[in-house]
């Protein structure tokens, strides 16, 4: 006799339930395949799985999910505005200037100390820019170390160690530089001024109150040889970003180069620059040679998110369509961001140098806020 065929979906055995999951790198459609039914929301949370791709967080609630485009909304407390973010937290603050990440998801709350403002003018107080970097996955423990760079649309910058809810020590400037990033690699935390590296040692008993050490400069200039030979020096005015960004046990540095087209327009010179390539450089720190960046033509495996949030992850396992990318928002136009939170946001193919739109289709996005949009890792379905 014939077996009797269930016609139940909460029947699909949780090995068929994996392999349906494993090719859903969009969170949109894991959160849809956990609404199915109970029964596939418990299996689907035995599943071991690869980090979903990451959405654009445009500062608001509103966020994009990626590469789809899909619209979604989690907004924030209405006391608080949203300034950033790290991981699959929301960096906020309230207008008394007290802080605190949020998970949008589950809304578990941190509080993280109340920062200096740096800001200079009289029109604008407030910085436009925070990183925040962590030392390993932030959690709710006492343990959590964080570092926060701030910075004003005149590049001062102020770096702070904060071990949640107290903030314990803050620099302004390494050997007289500005800070343009900073980054944990190995348990160490580094920064970057525009050409130099520098590692800042934390005491060992930082558990109880977080204080930086020493300081030490370990690469002392960036060339960027092959880049200015790739570009026409006659076309555009030049500025370069530079990222830094673990990824795949590598400590990198991912330069940016953006340009204005000359003759230079009268107003919002930014607000016509674009992306026109990216270098990328790796840490050599081994201790029987010279620290040195030397550049690299491939992310082995992992794909590059750049921006006020930078992340790598691994472009198979996620379900990329192409390995050795990087993956861009437009963070430079603090002061001033264009209406349209998309521009100059793309897809870099280091293997051809070419530039592909971010989204597959154009979508026109309405910018709510004053804020540069921002990658947003959600970790898990909650």
């Amino acid at each position: 006799m014939a077996a009797t065929q269930s016609s139940s979906w909460s029947d699909l055995q949780p090995e068929l339930l994996g392999l349906v999951l494993q090719r859903l790198p969009s969170l949109a459609d894991r959160v849809r395949l956990h609404a199915v039914c109970r029964t596939w929301q418990y299996n689907a949370r035995l599943q071991p799985l690869p980090p979903p791709l990451p959405w654009l967080s445009l500062l608001d609630g509103t966020f994009l999910s990626f590469p789809s485009g899909e619209i979604h909304r989690m907004p924030v407390p209405d006391e608080a505005c949203c300034h950033g973010s790290i991981d699959n937290w929301l960096f906020l603050m309230n207008n008394d200037g007290w802080c605190s990440l949020m998970n949008p998801f589950s809304k578990a709350m941190l509080q993280l100390p109340k920062l200096p403002t740096i800001g200079h003018k009289m029109d604008n107080p407030c910085p436009l820019f925070y990183k925040l970097v962590v030392s390993s996955f932030l959690d709710l423990s006492p343990e959590s170390l964080v570092a926060v760079l701030i910075m004003d649309d005149g590049f001062d910058s102020t770096l702070c160690i904060c071990q949640p809810p107290i903030s314990t020590d803050a620099i302004s400037r390494l050997s007289g530089d500005k800070i343009y990033d900073v980054v944990f690699f190995s348990g160490k935390l580094y920064a970057l001024t525009p050409v130099k590296l520098f590692l800042l040692e934390i005491a060992d008993n930082h558990k109880c109150e977080p204080k930086i050490s020493s300081i030490k400069c370990i690469i002392d200039s960036v060339d960027y040889p092959s880049m200015i030979d790739r570009l026409t020096p006659n076309s555009y005015l030049y500025a370069r970003w530079n990222y830094l960004v673990e990824s795949g046990g590598r400590l990198l540095l991912v330069a940016r180069r953006v340009g204005v087209l000359l003759p230079l327009p009268e107003h919002n010179v930014l607000q016509h620059a674009r992306t026109l390539y990216f270098e990328v450089f790796e840490a050599d720190l081994t201790t029987d040679s010279c620290c040195r960046w030397r550049r690299v033509s491939s992310l082995a495996g992992q794909a590059l998110f750049v921006g006020t949030c930078s992340k790598s992850l691994p472009a198979a396992e996620c379900g990329l369509p192409q390995e050795d990318c990087i993956y861009f928002t437009c963070d430079y136009a603090r002061a001033r961001p264009a209406p349209d939170p998309l521009r100059d946001s793309g897809v870099f193919n280091m293997r051809n140098g070419t530039i592909a739109p971010l989204l597959p289709e154009t979508r026109v996005v309405r910018r709510v806020g004053e804020r540069c949009p921002t990658w947003f890792f959600p970790s898990e379905v909650m």
